[in-house]
């Protein structure tokens, strides 16, 4: 860390700066249908057919002509979105708790990027954001899209009036205090430090970087923690007067652990965000209040703290 201890100077920028002429060309046509195919979670359905569903239709269709897609991988998010349909008509217990581990366990070899059928397109190859933090790479990752909107189309309710968003929009104090909080505890314990990118070149880049965190990154992880985990888990326990309290508190540890490979500091923090995070989703009880609070924390680190962390 440079500077003072108290007051650390801000970190220099790293010189070599990509531009928008280095993305892969199928990077245009990939980002706007399977954007499409986000934002189709909060389209009313087209009569009897969700939109969401011939939104990814056209986005795995998009994905098979470019090559980022294969047979392999189209099977797999078939074979999730049928799980998930499965689940939901399902009325035996121990139906539904099987169709639920199989949902859970194809989600995560999915995020993980350990199922087949997938060339998630590379946007950005180890680059350094912030002196003295490790080299970041960023992807496209359609295995991670995917996961995102059947999950939130399966086990949340994406907000599709205004009474909707108004609750969710009821989490701001939450939505505020968490990034606050989180930082600030991440800046205390040196995991970061202040690296503003304003008058960077890497501000140039940032929409890249928060659209892709936004609709990939935090759309999936609180469809699967809170919607998922925290639903699911709530309501197993809806008969303890402490329910909710032990789905939120086990959501935001669970959360925390899949953080393990950044070490002991980002796991305690990455579990603090996570309590954010499922405190603004169970108090709303909607999903988009979870993905603003999880978006709100990563956009304001990458934007003024070191990115991802101090080596």
């Amino acid at each position: 860390m440079t500077g003072s201890p108290m007051f650390p100077s801000r970190l220099p920028p790293q010189p070599s700066v990509p531009t928008m002429n280095s993305l892969p060309p199928s990077f245009w046509p990939l980002a706007a249908t399977w954007l499409l195919a986000v934002l189709s979670l909060w389209v009313p359905p087209l009569g009897r057919v969700p939109a969401w569903t011939a939104g990814l239709a056209i986005a795995v269709a998009t994905a098979v002509w470019h090559g980022a897609m294969q047979p392999a991988g189209v099977l797999a998010v078939l074979v999730l979105a049928l799980l998930c349909a499965g689940w939901r008509r399902a009325t035996h217990s121990v139906a539904k708790g099987l169709l639920l581990t199989a949902v859970v366990l194809l989600s995560l070899g999915l995020a993980m990027h350990v199922v087949p059928g997938f060339a998630n397109p590379l946007l950005l190859d180890k680059l350094q954001v912030s002196a003295g933090a490790a080299a970041v790479s960023l992807y496209l990752n359609l295995d991670k899209t995917a996961v995102g909107i059947v999950l939130c189309a399966t086990f949340a309710a994406p907000a599709r009036n205004c009474a909707a968003w108004r609750s969710a929009a009821a989490a701001w104090p939450v939505i505020v205090l968490t990034p606050v909080i989180v930082l600030l505890a991440g800046y205390g314990a040196g995991v970061i430090a202040i690296d503003p990118k304003w008058f960077a070149g890497w501000f140039h880049y940032a929409p890249l970087f928060l659209l892709t965190n936004l609709f990939t990154t935090c759309l999936a992880e609180e469809a699967f923690f809170r919607a998922l985990v925290q639903g699911q888990l709530t309501e197993a326990l809806s008969k303890r007067q402490d329910g909710p309290r032990i789905a939120l508190a086990a959501a935001a540890v669970l959360f925390g652990v899949a953080h393990a490979h950044g070490g002991a500091a980002l796991i305690v923090l990455a579990t603090f965000a996570g309590f954010g995070y499922g405190l603004a989703y169970q108090r709303t009880g909607r999903i988009e209040a979870a993905i603003a609070t999880h978006f709100a924390l990563n956009a304001v680190h990458f934007l003024m703290f070191t990115y991802p962390a101090l080596r």
